[in-house]
């Protein structure tokens, strides 16, 4: 065996907690984590998990990680370019380990005017006729509602999509 292959191969089988900080920069780089979503990676790349927790609250400290800048960046996107309700937002946002007071909070200043404005895209995009059957108005009540808006911000939008038909005529 060669001087190099054994180098490398004892080398890159310590996981220590330098190497857990220059991962964990390598990972936040790419993209934003919340500190539960980098906590749960470095463990399952093979970190153990206190230095997992003493690396996230090295940058944490330092102002690296921040759960309220990912969770706002993630309400951002998700409500005016992705198209999803306040709901949905909600669970995504606990579901990557932010605070639920505080996904409240972020999601809670989503306008209600911007939800209205997403609906009426989505049935312009959809396509959906003016005055929907009852089975059509069904299937997209229902997707609308797995898009995360609520069952009051649909059927207004689906008021003002017909009242808008009517107006036109």
């Amino acid at each position: 065996m060669r001087r190099n292959d054994l180098r490398g191969r004892f080398t890159n089988d310590v996981k220590t907690p330098s190497k857990s900080f220059s991962t964990a920069l390598h990972l936040v780089s790419r993209r934003d984590y919340t500190t539960a979503e980098l906590k749960d990676r470095l463990v399952a790349k093979g970190y153990e998990e206190h230095d997992a927790d003493d690396t996230v609250r090295a940058l944490v400290t330092d102002g690296t990680l921040d759960d309220r800048r990912v969770a706002a960046a993630h309400v951002r996107t998700a409500g005016r370019v992705k198209g999803r309700g306040r709901l949905r937002i909600l669970r995504e946002l606990q579901a990557r380990g932010i605070d639920r007071d505080l996904a409240r909070e972020l999601v809670g200043e989503v306008d209600a005017d911007d939800e209205a404005d997403s609906i009426a895209r989505i049935l312009l995009r959809r396509r959906v006729p003016r005055r929907p059957g009852p089975e059509d108005r069904r299937k997209i009540f229902q997707h609308l509602l797995r898009r995360g808006f609520p069952a009051d911000a649909i059927s207004k939008a689906l008021r003002k999509h017909r009242e808008d038909d009517d107006d036109a005529t």
